[in-house]
């Protein structure tokens, strides 16, 4: 039946007098209403597919929040497909942008309170999903804002640790990284002093026109002298509220992981550990609340070291 299909897409929602509605989509071919969605094309992410369908779908272009995890089902065909889910706030200025007009994928788009979605949608996957997206409104994990752990990507050698280059497959790694990674909708991109982590952030300092802003702070050498202050980099961003990336060492990631829990007074877990113990090339998506803890965290490895599902 050959390999199972692989799609993304989000509860794509907004708030109009303080209540959530979210966005079906209708299609006529099969006479259904459900959440955006597309199969990845080949070379993609689901990140990345999740935001472009999205659009293609809605003409709303927003950014990934929390994740909703993964529904699998067969298709008539026999195959069976995954389909990774995110929430997607619309705001008001991107629903205002939007250019969708209907055609014959989508003929008509549907704002919907929670409870007449649940009884619209037209399969069950659709639903479990809405439920999920329940839970996180329950949590109040709604309002967030992403602070990214990246580490860099493959190195070379130098005499000196801080001079290694990227080797070839690191410079793979941070070329791949840059579409995931802006379908988060990151705006500050911090990287440690070391070369490797300047060049893994280069890629997408240039796509997203923000410069790099380096930091011994984060860097391997502190880390090893003891003399680093990882925390009042974390605290600046928790206060600013936007989204940032971090680019960083090994050694040094689960510190930046402990002062982001530390800051948000979000309790240590083995769950926050591991997500802190990052291969290279990969990065970590902390999802924190507006004022308050980590909501959701998901990890991605490198495009460049993937292989097909």
């Amino acid at each position: 039946m050959g390999r199972r299909v692989l799609a993304a897409g989000g509860v794509v929602w907004r708030r109009v007098d303080d209540r959530i509605q979210v966005l079906l989509v209708y299609r006529k071919k099969f006479r259904d209403l459900s959440f955006a969605k597309g199969k990845l094309d080949p070379g993609e992410t689901f990140p990345e597919t999740a935001v472009r369908e999205i659009a293609e779908e809605t003409g709303i272009r927003g950014e990934l929040g929390p994740p909703l995890g993964c529904v699998e089902y067969h298709l008539p065909s026999g195959r069976e497909k995954l389909v990774h889910y995110w929430a997607v706030e619309a705001t008001p200025e991107a629903i205002e942008a939007s250019d969708f007009t209907p055609n014959k994928e989508i003929a008509a788009l549907e704002w919907l309170s929670l409870k007449k979605a649940r009884k619209k949608v037209s399969y069950p996957v659709d639903r479990e999903v809405l439920t999920r997206f329940e839970e996180l409104i329950a949590a109040d994990g709604l309002d967030t804002f992403p602070i990214v752990l990246l580490r860099h990507g493959t190195a070379g050698s130098a005499p000196v640790d801080s001079e290694r280059p990227l080797a070839p497959r690191g410079e793979k790694q941070a070329k791949a990284a840059v579409r995931p990674l802006k379908a988060f909708g990151v705006r500050r991109i911090i990287a440690s002093s070391a070369l490797r982590c300047q060049q893994t952030v280069a890629p997408l300092s240039k796509k997203l026109g923000r410069r790099v802003h380096v930091s011994d702070a984060i860097s391997q050498d502190a880390w090893a002298a003891q003399d680093g202050d990882v925390a009042s980099i974390v605290a600046k961003r928790i206060r600013k509220q936007k989204g940032a990336v971090l680019c960083s060492h090994g050694p040094v990631l689960p510190e930046i992981m402990e002062a982001i829990a530390s800051e948000t007074g979000t309790p240590p877990s083995t769950e926050l550990r591991r997500a802190a113990a990052l291969e290279t090339g990969s990065f970590t998506v902390v999802h924190v609340r507006r004022g308050g803890e980590v909501a959701a965290i998901e990890t991605h490895a490198p495009l460049s070291d993937r292989r097909p599902t």
